[in-house]
């Protein structure tokens, strides 16, 4: 049995026209220049009967049942099954909606069937038709391009800021591929940061992390995607002492050009190529849920938040009124809330997908757990379904946990990252045969 591991690389543009509306801050954010391009880059594997496909998209997220809408046809059209692919979101702001939310815009329909689908279709049937043999390397070190963002403030409030105390994973983790020339064929680059260095810009961007991409592409001459860790509580480390640019793009390549600096001294540390073995493997994962607040409750909240459409406060009245809406249809109250959870294993090195922004502190404690040496969790992975908290950040409050607690009629439970990661080990400990 031929146990080489094939891999086919292809990148295509994304990039919409100029005027398009930008996600991430509120409705109709409108776009007036092009810093760079956006890319769809995918990575198809397949070792004797085992096939995976990685996708990697500079855009912000991409909601959960679009994910699914896009799943199914790869399957349809590449005979791929939807359970070996994994549709990655690097969370950059400054790219057009896909995402679809109350408070931030309706998704880009237009922009989706007109340059979006099609590209994506084009990269995939590219990365298909020709693979090669490779071998893979894993390097780690750290960088500091990212840090812990809910500051504490004198008054006890957590605003978007820099918090040089809080928690946030500094590694990086370079994963290269190699032909039988020993030329590099792709890079993979994981690191938990938001992309938010460029701040409520106006330029379509891939944010800091397009410029390392770049910087890594041209000094290896092998195809290069970012891939987003837990960043859900981790921002850019901006010399502004925030973790959101002036409203300009500068601020995205003054960060990175440290964070190419970082990977390149990663990526030339010593290591050894070998040919990897290729796993692939799906669970659904079972999270509690509180019940309902009461209706009485919700009504008050509702009358403060009702005018409100923008953002947050636009969330919030949405939840409130999904609420009232659940008393008066019916509405039947469950005890968990599950999503289908992917892990693509290559030799050492494990990505494993989460529809959440992840808070660090729950990448690194699965990791830490984990039997496989380099396991990797994605934020905004096969869907997108808004921040993931930990228990010790749900009293001191803050947008990320306002988020968290908005996002479903039922609330997850306030220890819900430990039933996150108690899950997510043992799926892992399953492939493993433990």
């Amino acid at each position: 049995m031929d146990q080489a591991l094939y891999l086919g690389v292809a990148v295509e543009k994304i990039t919409p026209a100029v005027g398009t509306a930008l996600y991430g801050y509120q409705p109709n954010w409108l776009s007036t220049s092009i810093n760079d391009d956006l890319t769809a880059t995918v990575f198809y594997f397949h070792q004797a009967q085992t096939q995976a496909l990685i996708i990697n998209l500079t855009v912000a997220s991409i909601k959960l049942n679009l994910t699914q809408e896009i799943l199914a046809v790869i399957e349809k059209e590449f005979q791929i099954p939807k359970q070996c692919c994994m549709i990655h979101c690097t969370h950059t702001h400054s790219a057009p909606n896909l995402h679809g939310e109350i408070g931030w815009g309706e998704i880009d329909w237009d922009y989706y069937n007109a340059v979006f689908l099609p590209a994506l279709k084009k990269a995939i049937k590219q990365a298909t038709e020709f693979t090669q043999p490779v071998t893979m390397a894993i390097t780690q070190g750290e960088s500091h391009v990212g840090i812990n963002r809910r500051q504490l403030t004198y008054e006890n409030r957590v605003v978007l800021g820099q918090n040089p105390w809080g928690p946030f994973d500094p590694r990086m983790t370079v994963i290269t591929f190699q032909n039988e020339k020993k030329e590099v064929v792709a890079n993979m680059i994981h690191y938990g940061c938001h992309g938010t260095a460029s701040g409520k810009n106006h330029e379509i961007s891939r944010d800091w992390s397009g410029v390392m991409i770049d910087t890594v592409e041209e000094l290896t001459q092998g195809i290069t995607a970012f891939f987003n860790g837990p960043e859900g509580d981790v921002g850019p480390r901006l010399n502004n002492g925030t973790t959101c640019g002036f409203h300009r793009v500068r601020d995205a390549l003054e960060l990175g050009g440290v964070a190419s600096f970082d990977a390149m001294r990663i990526y030339r540390q010593p290591k050894s190529f070998c040919t990897p073995l290729l796993t692939v493997s799906q669970k659904e994962l079972f999270i509690p849920i509180k019940p309902r607040v009461n209706l009485e409750y919700a009504q008050e909240q509702y009358e403060k938040y009702k005018s409100e459409s923008i953002n947050l406060a636009g969330a919030t009245a949405n939840y409130y009124r999904s609420v009232l809406e659940s008393y008066q249809n019916g509405y039947c109250e469950k005890e968990a809330r599950s999503f289908v959870q992917t892990v693509i294993q290559i030799g050492d090195m494990a990505f494993v997908s989460f529809p959440y922004e992840l808070f660090s502190v729950i990448g690194m404690r699965i990791a830490q757990e984990s039997p496989i040496p380099y396991t990797l969790s994605l934020s905004n992975a096969n869907g997108a379904e808004g921040y993931f908290a930990t228990q010790d950040q749900i009293c001191l409050g803050g947008y990320e946990i306002d988020m968290f607690q908005t996002a479903n009629v039922q609330q997850f439970v306030d220890n819900a990252d430990y039933h996150l990661v108690s899950e997510t080990v043992t799926h892992l400990k399953e492939m493993k045969g433990e």
